[in-house]
């Protein structure tokens, strides 16, 4: 891998990290504010690092399990804001039931 290989896959997998931190925080955010468009941009986020998941697996020069990875970890992000959500929404549910 060159350097400027290393820091164009670099730059791709810090991407791909503040996308998912982005879908997160705005699916978040969205919920607790009842705010339609921040769900959407939030998915919109998610489509964003689908894009950069294609293109680190077109790209870069990093082993294809790596690679795997990467798009399994992609796949993965799109259902751990609504799961999160779900299994806080029922935590607090429980604890104002035991008041």
């Amino acid at each position: 891998m060159s350097p400027a290989q290393l820091l164009e896959t670099a730059a791709l997998l810090a991407l791909f990290v503040l996308l998912a931190g982005g879908y997160g925080l705005l699916y978040g955010l969205g919920q607790l504010r009842h705010r339609r468009w921040l769900i959407v941009a939030a998915f919109a986020s998610y489509g964003l690092q689908c894009t950069v998941t294609i293109a680190v697996l077109l790209l870069t020069p990093l082993f294809p399990w790596w690679k795997g990875l990467i798009a399994l970890s992609c796949a993965i992000y799109l259902a751990i804001p609504p799961l999160t959500w779900r299994y806080l929404a029922a935590l607090h549910h429980l604890e104002e039931c035991e008041l």
